[in-house]
C-alpha cells in the first residue's frame, strides 16, 4: 500500500508549522501600485490633454482709440481669417480679445488688418491663453477683480 500525502496533510503542517495564509507580498504590493498609478493618471492625463490642445494659443488685446464699440462687420471678417480661434468684447463694447493660434498668424497680422480697414486699435496686451486663463479665474475667486 502505497503512502497517501493527502492523508495525513493536515497533520504534516502542524507539525512543521505551516500556516494558510492570504495574498502575498507582491500581490498586494501590485494593487496598491495600481491603485496610486490610476489615481494619479485620473489628475495628470486631462491636464497634459488640455496643455497638448492650447499650447499654441495666444490672446492678443486689442482697444479702440475713442473707446468706441467695434463693427460687427469687421469682427465677422475677423473671425474668418486663419488661426482665429475666438473672439471676445468686454462689457463696454471698446476692448476686443482675439485668441488666435500662434503657429498660424501673429499679433502683426491683427494690426494690418485693423490699418487696413482704418480703425485706430492699440495692442493692450499679448499674453498666453492658458497665463489669461489662470489669471481670469484667480479674479474671480478675489470678487472680480477689484
Amino acid at each position: 500500500m502505497a503512502y497517501d500525502l493527502e492523508k495525513y496533510r493536515e497533520k504534516r503542517e502542524r507539525v512543521l508549522g505551516v500556516k494558510k495564509r492570504g495574498p502575498g507580498f507582491g500581490l498586494i504590493a501590485l494593487g496598491v501600485s495600481l491603485a496610486i498609478l490610476a489615481g494619479l493618471s485620473v489628475v495628470v492625463i486631462p491636464k497634459s490633454i488640455a496643455f497638448f490642445a492650447n499650447r499654441h494659443l495666444e490672446d492678443a488685446i486689442f482697444k479702440r482709440h475713442g473707446g468706441e464699440a467695434w463693427p460687427e462687420p469687421v469682427l465677422a471678417e475677423l473671425r474668418g481669417q486663419a488661426g482665429v480661434r475666438r473672439l471676445e468684447i468686454d462689457g463696454s463694447g471698446a476692448r476686443l480679445v482675439i485668441t488666435f493660434d500662434q503657429a498660424a498668424t501673429g499679433v502683426a497680422k491683427f494690426s494690418a488688418f485693423f490699418s487696413q480697414k482704418k480703425l485706430d486699435a492699440v495692442l493692450l496686451n499679448q499674453v498666453g491663453h492658458s497665463q489669461r486663463l489662470h489669471t481670469l479665474k484667480k479674479e474671480a475667486a478675489e470678487g472680480g477683480g477689484q
